[in-house]
């Protein structure tokens, strides 16, 4: 009966942290539908599902950006400039660009999420 219980026990827990994780990743992981407005032109606009890296996703749209590195960062020739959206820069990209760079929304491709 004590093995049973354990068991039932045991995997109630789980599933009580299996909802946890997943009601918490609804809520703080973006996801739906984004657009990408290329060039400031709106007919070189494409619609994505959010998740992925911009570098890969505009390679998905037959958009390529220079890499040597394959995304790592470390090359820092995938620029571009985010006029909107794509969260703070992140501490690979901060030596890639000065204070003024960064303000007017330059970024690393490969390190910017959709």
């Amino acid at each position: 009966m004590t093995i049973i219980l354990g068991v039932v026990m045991f995997t109630v827990v789980v599933i009580g942290l299996v909802a946890v994780i997943l009601a918490a990743r609804s809520k703080l992981v973006s996801s739906g539908d984004v657009t990408i407005t290329i060039n400031d032109n709106p007919d070189q606009s494409i619609q994505v599902p959010a998740g992925s890296k911009l570098m890969n996703t505009l390679a998905d749209a037959g958009i390529y950006l220079p890499s040597a590195c394959g995304g790592g960062g470390s090359c820092q020739q995938c620029r571009c400039v985010i006029k909107s959206g794509g969260g703070d820069v992140l501490p690979t990209e901060a030596s890639a660009f000065t204070k003024g760079e960064v303000k007017e929304g330059w970024r690393l491709s490969c390190q910017v999420a959709v």
